[in-house]
């Protein structure tokens, strides 16, 4: 009779496999899953940098222009009063004074982007924290439930033998 027994214990012991292999199985869809999760959000933040960048880079490019504009006025009014013979123009502290206001313009311009960048690369850090940290604990629960199964497989083999003698020693022999 105890070979009844064990034929019992190997069925628990498939049945566990098989809710071991389905927990692999779905550890394995939350992985993939975790990973498209990672890219959508990455996608969305990128998305979210670029609008906050284009109206900062707009608006200095707009004011580059302007004054670039006023420079090349000045200096074509320097130009226009040398060819004429008439009294020259000396525009350069005005000219100075709009290249400084460039310079102005592109350090503001550079510390925008620059916050806006390192305020974004934090939010993809953080991003990247936190599907690490989810991905680590899949990754653990996956060994986990792989060596279960490992033990489980190594147990129905030595119940599956045990089986087998029991019914080899319970067989009534003829002599």
């Amino acid at each position: 009779m105890g070979w009844v027994t064990l034929t019992l214990r190997k069925r628990e012991l498939k049945q566990e496999h098989a809710y071991y292999q389905l927990r692999d199985l779905q550890i394995s869809r939350e992985k993939r899953q975790l990973a498209r999760r990672k890219q959508y959000e990455t996608a969305v933040i990128q998305n979210e940098q670029q609008q906050e960048l284009t109206p900062i880079k707009n608006e200095y490019n707009q004011e580059r222009q302007r004054i670039m504009d006023e420079i090349s006025g000045y200096r074509d009014q320097e130009k226009a009063s040398r060819e004429n013979g008439g009294e020259e123009l000396d525009f350069s502290s005005e000219i100075s004074g709009l290249q400084m206001e460039l310079s102005n313009a592109q350090l503001e311009y550079t510390g925008n982007v620059d916050d806006r960048k390192t305020f974004y690369e934090n939010e993809l850090a953080m991003l990247e924290e936190e599907v690490s940290d989810e991905e680590a604990q899949l990754d653990m629960e996956q060994v986990e439930i792989e060596a279960q199964m490992e033990a489980i497989s190594q147990e129905m083999q030595a119940v599956s033998e045990a089986v087998s003698t029991e019914i080899q020693n319970s067989t009534i022999k003829l002599a």
